[in-house]
């Protein structure tokens, strides 16, 4: 029925009556003390508590799968299902699933990527088990840690006009070509309250969803970039890129310049294998903020 939206349908496809279905609900909203569903003109809608309900018992049957298949013979190697937003493809995330097969190669990874709210609708779905994002929002149920913080930069070739800069502000950027994401990434929607707060028209040259293509038409010369740190630093040997401090003046809007690398999942629903995975991106996060800081400490 959280499917289908109806006590008609879901009774059809369970093949049981609808009155019999109907008290089956009500028996479960009473045992639970919470209601499941609220209902909306003809449809039914799962409530906050209604989703839960539903994520945690799709985690049940996942087990019950592999349990069962387990004892047929039919696949003996666990499974994690994850959600990774686009900008910790480049780095974290390749550097969390070496290290994590490393300890663990017997398990199974199943990888969906998209944009944070993307991820946030992967693990409300039950899709996934944790998701990787680089913007947060406050859910039901969700539970945020935050793995690192990570600075923006300024990425330009070389032989571009701002590759000998110590820093770039907005004003900087006036008129200058800037690849980035679309619009529905949240580091696009900061970067948009970035550049009205300092009355800088932003002139967008390309909307990429896909970090990598970015830095490749960077590398291209076909405008500049403003990505976190972290995100071009493999990028940067392969292809000869400069990375130049994002600065802005005005300080009101200087938290928008920082990346928060946060790991999400439901609450009270972490398997142990997700356990793992939780620790061995912590490390990993720990690693590269150490290297970050030693980077600056060196640059200095």
């Amino acid at each position: 029925m959280a499917e289908l939206g109806t006590v008609t349908k879901a009774a059809d496809a369970l093949m049981v009556a609808q009155p019999a279905l109907s008290r089956l609900i009500r028996q479960l909203e009473k045992e639970l003390g919470k209601p499941i569903f609220v209902r909306t003109g003809r449809y039914l809608q799962l409530t906050p508590f209604g989703h839960e309900v539903v994520n945690r018992a799709k985690l049940v049957l996942q087990n019950l799968e592999s349990i069962r298949q387990l004892g047929s013979g039919e696949s003996a190697h666990p499974m994690l299902r994850i959600g990774a937003s686009f900008i910790t493809l480049s780095r974290f995330l390749p550097e969390t699933v070496s290290m994590f097969r490393q300890r663990h190669p017997h398990v199974d990874l199943v990888i969906s990527t998209g944009l944070s709210q993307d991820i946030y609708n992967l693990l409300s779905e039950g899709s996934i088990e944790v998701g990787l994002v680089t913007s947060t929002v406050p859910r039901p149920y969700v539970v945020t840690r935050q793995l690192l913080v990570d600075q923006l930069c300024v990425i330009c070739t070389p032989d571009h006009p701002l590759a000998k800069r110590s820093h770039v502000t907005p004003g900087d950027l006036h008129r200058i070509p800037i690849v980035t994401m679309t619009g529905r990434s949240g580091l696009r929607q900061d970067l948009n309250a970035i550049f009205a707060a300092h009355n800088v028209e932003m002139r967008v040259c390309m909307e990429i969803d896909n970090v990598g293509v970015i830095q490749t038409m960077v590398a291209a010369g076909l405008g500049v970039t403003i990505l976190p740190h972290s995100a071009w630093i493999p990028f940067l040997v392969d292809q000869h890129l400069q990375a130049i401090p994002f600065v802005l003046p005005n300080t009101r809007v200087q938290s928008n310049t920082l990346r928060r690398y946060s790991l999400i999942h439901l609450e009270n629903a972490v398997t142990p294998i997700a356990e793992q995975w939780i620790r061995v991106c912590t490390e990993v996060a720990y690693a590269i903020s150490r290297a970050s800081y030693l980077g600056r400490q060196h640059s200095g």
